[in-house]
């Protein structure tokens, strides 16, 4: 029997932790699987941040900017899988992707066979999210499935 995939964006807000749990409950209670995903969209430099010269002189560790930006994203969806499990959710994976958070959303929904995106909304004002748009707003128009916005 094929499970269903249910595929939850996260970037650590407030909004996101809100719609883990519900993604959770959802997975939980049709014994589906999860997905918590992260978009990293500044994949940062290959410089040493001012300041960590010392530790790479001293250390032998060199740690770049890209570096601290690939653990924080890591970090963010690992932290994402730990509350899905705390909210009961039986099978778990995560998932950290780079570039435009909509269109990395939906490619991956799109080639995983999601049958579910949840999404937190962070809540723009309303002329900031007339002029930019928001990620929330972007997925649940082009979404290859159904799609639920957590506020």
């Amino acid at each position: 029997m094929k499970r269903y995939l249910i595929l939850c964006a996260t970037d650590g807000s407030a909004a996101a932790q809100k719609a883990i749990e519900f993604a959770a409950e959802l997975a939980r209670e049709k014994l589906g699987e999860l997905l918590v995903m992260h978009v990293q969209q500044a994949l940062g430099s290959e410089l040493m941040p001012q300041g960590l010269e010392e530790l790479e002189r001293v250390e032998h560790i060199r740690v770049t900017e890209a570096d601290m930006l690939r653990s924080a994203a890591a970090r963010i969806a690992e932290e994402g899988v730990r509350y899905a499990r705390e909210c009961g959710a039986p099978s778990v994976e995560s998932l950290v992707a780079d570039g435009d958070p909509a269109r990395r959303i939906i490619e991956t929904a799109r080639e995983r066979g999601a049958g579910l995106i949840v999404i937190g909304s962070r809540g723009l004002g309303d002329l900031q999210g007339l002029l930019l748009g928001s990620v929330s707003h972007k997925v649940a128009h082009l979404a290859p499935c159904t799609c639920v916005i957590v506020r």
